[in-house]
């Protein structure tokens, strides 16, 4: 094994051969340069192999001489994993700023390499007083990089830097000279084995000292205003340095001293972590310049990472296990070092670093795949160890009872996401402006780091969860289809189907009762429906593999047996639908709002799922059953966060733009596959609200209640809207909320109507919004009062229409009677009246609305320029036609559905209904759908073939001289009483037109960003003011400690 001191040997070494190298050939002082810093890469990777195949921690590398007592080093699998992540980051940002140090002087070179042994010298001594001298290294050899671009932004940056640095390395040596005037010795093991002696309050002022001066570097808020500023004026590559490298060195120094800590001590590190994370987010908001943006991110990560660390030594009492240090805390440090790294070598490629200016990495799709990795995995989603790392704390933090850190943690991280979600999108959405400066060189950097964070992630996967192969499906079907998206879109599609029909008929064949039958839900209803994805021609980048990560998710929420497994499948269904909605032409503020819903509806049910494996001790998801304590909280939760999936009253605001703003032939899949993802979790844990009370109310009834509004006030926007996806989209809300209150019944025949009416909702609403693609394909307007006459020219389009709406409206001859007819019946067996005539009377209006939208498109007098079109497209026809057959289908043989769902029900409940292969028969009357479809077919068929062809050749209008509204309409068209249908339901409620909701929605985010402005102004970018910020920060941390005490 290669001595660690030739690291410091190599890099002093190179440092003093690059005077001499640079006077002869500049070549040759590059080439030494990167040898140093690769020289060191491999010693740190030398000792990490060795570690990982099992040699021991060792301590002592000069073997007992003399310099041994001055230079300390320790090798353990900590200190060996942070240098080499710091050589690595020191290599790669090297690589990345090869032109830079082309172009500029040696001294440059020669400070960088300073700058990285004074890191490796941090995170290897033991001994304090040589921390402190490598501590000062790296400040001298930082100041003179960032000086090295000298403009007056710079130089202010470079002052600042030096006041901070000068108060931290005064209090850093007198809390050094107090530690080793009380235990006698600066070697920090030494020092832990006489730990009593610093028992006093002496004590506790000298590791009070030492470790407000390393806190005040890692600049917390709010003395973090220098900080920010050499954020955005260090060259991207230094910046990458110093908030990856430069932060966990820092760290890693806070991590060796805490067996000297007592509960004081980390009481102020867990207050000051956590008030930096979230004020240091919040603060973000406001942030348009990525680097600075990047910045209070960077912060941000830190206050987390010294939250993490004091919380867990805290509670475990020093005694902190291999299992939550590897998960927890490894896998934070790992995802922050790698994507923020990674985010700042991205921003360097551009000259204006704003992040609406930045959207040239859309450009290169394996750059977009990158920048968007390491989004994702700073917002903590899988498969990145961020992801992993949280859930293990938020499991840890629940079964301490400390439930104000969990909630600040995810206050926090909602936060960030929102303004990286932010930047993500601009990226996606905006107007490409400028070029990025893409080479080799500049790309490698961050492919690399963005391999070892899905590799980190993996790993955990792996060693900790043991998924099945099948888990990695989604992400692995993705990343293949990725590989091949150069291909025609035809060909793709057809690899795709072929793909997805083969999980399809793996997983379903290997589950029962409700559970396959959400698995066809999903899988088959996502393969017919991609279909209509082939009718385009190009080759529609990126397509592909999300719909192939979205089907295949969604099979895998099902096939779930743990809650993590669960909340894994979520998580990806959530990723893989915001990509689809965000490639909508006009989805930047559906796809945000839907994104920001949809993670705190994660939120929940990852507290939910904690609560749940806090009380049961067990991961499996049907554990549920067995919750005796906080049984409201743990079911709230999860039934809070299924239900912001759903969209129900009061979280629907992104709603209607997501599905009206996605691509056309995606909206479908969106509406009636993704929106059953809550509907099966609200079943999953369904049949447990009746144990959970809120006061003296069960959590059913107040769930019946919400679905009975939602049920109405959905139907009352659709009928308002001029807009048909929008319309559709609110009767989308309005059906589902018939499933809510029939799943909250209760009963045998409710959750019986449950499942139908959630396999109807999938063939009509998927029906209807297939048939207004194919519409909007050959209209190009989704307007209602743009459209009409089209019943001519688009003949297979209104069949498809025409049956979709029989079956939403719930009238005979179709099933969709039968499934409303189920629910009523129940809501009246269990004598919820009120909620039952709530949902009878938005039926009605349902029916309205579908007569109008009939009326609107199909019928009338046609537009001048719909002379011409045609039927729409085979691809929108067939996917249409598959459905409206299911629909006819399972209307005239009503038992090839409904046995299955009666089988699978009794498992939950005992049957209160008799089936005799033709009718459902219950105490209160019995329907037969045969029956129905025979007397209405004969009964309304003959004067429906008469008005049809009466409108086929309608009588023309001539040309007239009245007024209509008081205008004079210069075509007859323009009079469409289409119109004037449904005046009456148009005008609904105040409070309706109002959204009062979105209102709502829109005041709080207001606050949050009127709340980040006014702090925003303690940063007045005086120097002074900021050193007497650091001052008043120590004092206040003092008297906080004392208040501790006492």
């Amino acid at each position: 094994m290669v001595n660690p001191l030739y690291i410091f040997i190599i890099v002093f070494g190179a440092g003093l051969f690059l005077f001499l190298v640079d006077r002869y050939n500049r070549a040759g002082t590059m080439g030494l340069f990167y040898a140093a810093l690769t020289g060191i890469l491999l010693i740190a990777g030398q000792w990490l192999v060795a570690i990982l195949q099992g040699t021991d921690t060792v301590v002592d590398q000069l073997n007992g001489s003399p310099l041994a007592v001055l230079v300390y080093l320790r090798l353990g699998a900590e200190e060996v994993m942070g240098t080499f992540l710091v050589n690595l980051a020191g290599l790669l940002s090297a690589v990345s700023l090869f032109s830079k140090f082309k172009q500029s002087k040696v001294t440059g070179m020669l400070f960088f390499l300073l700058m990285i042994v004074s890191l490796n010298g941090i995170i290897l001594t033991r001994n304090l007083f040589v921390l402190f001298v490598f501590i000062q290294i790296g400040f001298i050899a930082t100041v003179a990089v960032l000086g090295y671009r000298w403009n007056p932004v710079s130089v202010s940056a470079v002052f600042k830097h030096f006041r901070v640095y000068g108060i931290s390395s005064v209090l850093l040596l007198l809390g050094l000279i107090c530690l080793y005037w009380l235990t006698g010795t600066l070697n920090l093991d030494n020092m832990v084995t006489v730990k009593e002696l610093l028992a006093g309050r002496a004590g506790f002022v000298a590791l009070f000292l030492v470790v407000v001066a390393i806190v005040i570097q890692l600049a917390p808020f709010p003395v973090n205003g220098w900080a920010l500023d050499i954020y955005k004026t260090a060259n991207s590559g230094v910046g990458a340095m110093i908030a990856s490298a430069g932060s966990a060195a820092l760290l890693f120094v806070i991590y060796k001293l805490t067996p000297l800590f007592d509960v004081r001590i980390f009481g102020l590190l867990a207050g000051i972590g956590g008030v930096t994370f979230v004020f240091s987010n919040l603060l973000g908001l406001k942030q348009n310049d990525s680097k600075r943006l990047l910045g209070y991110s960077s912060i941000a990560w830190t206050g987390l990472l010294l939250l993490v660390i004091s919380l867990l030594y805290r509670s475990t009492y020093g005694e902190l296990t291999k299992d939550l240090l590897i998960i927890i805390i490894s896998g934070l440090f790992l995802n922050h070092f790698l994507a923020k790294a990674g985010l700042f070598w991205l921003a360097g490629l551009f000259k204006n670093k704003n992040t609406r200016r930045l959207s040239a990495i859309r450009q290169n799709p394996l750059l977009l795949f990158v920048f968007g990795s390491f989004i994702f995995a700073l917002i903590g989603l899988p498969p990145f160890p961020g992801f992993w790392a949280r859930w293990e704390l938020i499991v840890f933090l629940v079964k301490g009872g400390r439930h104000f850190w969990i909630y600040l943690i995810l206050v926090g991280s909602f936060l960030e996401a929102v303004y990286l979600i932010r930047w993500f999108i601009s990226v996606v959405k905006e107007p490409v402006r400028q070029a990025a400066a893409l080479n080799f060189r500049t790309l490698v950097p961050p492919v690399l780091f963005v391999i070892g964070l899905f590799n980190a992630g993996f790993l955990m996967i792996i060693y900790y969860y043991s998924f099945s192969p099948l888990f990695y499906t989604p992400l692995m079907g993705a990343a293949l289809f990725f590989a091949i998206d150069w291909l025609p879109t035809k060909v793709k599609g057809i690899f795709c189907i072929m793909f997805a029909g083969a999980f399809a008929h793996h997983v379903i064949a290997q589950l029962e009762g409700i559970l396959q039958l959400f698995a066809a839900l999903f899988l088959v209803g996502g393969l017919v429906q991609l279909i209509t994805t082939l009718h385009a021609t190009g080759r529609r980048n990126g397509l592909y593999p999300l719909l192939t990560m979205l089907i295949l998710s969604l099979g895998l929420l099902v096939k779930s047996t743990t809650t993590v497994q669960f909340l894994y499948a979520w998580v990806l269904v959530m990723i893989s639908s915001f990509c689809l909605i965000l490639r909508g032409k006009s989805a930047q503020d559906p796809s945000f709002h839907y994104i920001l819903f949809a993670l705190a509806g994660s939120y929940c049910i990852l507290l939910g799922f904690a609560h749940g494996c806090a009380v049961t001790g067990n991961l499996n998801i049907f554990a549920l059953a067995d919750i005796t304590a906080d049984v409201t909280v743990s079911y709230g939760y999860l039934l809070i966060g299924f239900l912001i999936s759903v969209g129900v009253l009061g979280l629907h605001i992104w709603l209607p733009g997501s599905y009206a703003e996605s691509e056309h032939d995606v909206s479908p899949l969106i509406v009636s596959v993704v929106s059953k993802a809550g509907i099966f979790g609200i079943l999953l844990i369904a049949g447990y609200l009746v144990q959970s009370l809120v006061g003296n109310i069960a959590i059913n009834l107040l769930l019946g209640w919400l679905g009975a509004a939602t049920a109405l006030v959905g139907t009352l926007l659709a009928v308002s809207q001029q807009d048909i996806k929008i319309s559709l989209a609110y009767a989308s809300m309005g059906q589902l909320g018939f499933i809510i209150l029939s799943v909250a019944i209760m009963s045998h025949l409710s959750w019986l109507a449950a499942l139908y009416l959630t396999f109807h909702h999938l063939l009509y609403m998927a029906l209807l919004f297939l048939a207004t693609a194919g519409l909007i394909s050959r209209t190009g307007t989704g307007a209602l009062k743009k459209m009409g006459g089209l019943l001519r020219r688009m003949p297979f389009t209104f069949i498809a229409v025409l049956v979709g709406l029989i079956s939403l409206s719930g009238i005979p001859p179709l099933s969709g009677f039968g499934s409303k007819w189920l629910l009523f019946t129940a809501g009246v067996e269990r004598s919820w009246y009120f909620q039952t005539a709530l949902v009878f009377i938005a039926s009605i209006i349902a029916l309205l609305y579908c007569l109008r939208l009939m009326r609107a498109i199909f019928f009338g007098r046609s537009r001048r320029k719909f002379k011409q079109i045609k039927e729409a497209s085979l691809w929108y026809l067939l996917p249409q036609y598959l459905l409206l057959t299911a629909i006819i289908v399972i209307s005239v043989f009503p038992s090839l559905m409904l046995e299955a769902l009666i089988a699978a029900v009794e498992s939950y409940f005992p049957a209160t209904v008799d089936w005799n292969s033709q009718a459902v028969l219950s105490r209160l009357g019995y329907w037969n759908g045969n029956a129905a479809l025979v007397l209405t077919t004969a009964v309304f068929v003959l004067p429906l073939l008469i008005f049809i062809l009466h409108e086929w050749k309608p009588q023309l209008v001539r040309k007239f001289t009245g007024v209509f509204k008081s205008r004079h309409p210069d075509r007859p068209e323009w009079t469409r009483r289409a119109d004037q249908f449904l005046v009456l339901f148009q005008k609904v409620p105040v409070f309706l037109k109002r959204s009062y909701v979105t209102r709502f929605w829109l005041t709080i985010a207001g606050w949050t960003q009127s709340l980040a402005t006014s702090i925003s102004r303690i940063y007045s970018g005086n120097g002074q003011t900021n050193a007497r910020h650091i001052v008043l920060f120590g004092v206040v941390l003092y008297f906080a400690s004392c208040w501790q005490c006492n």
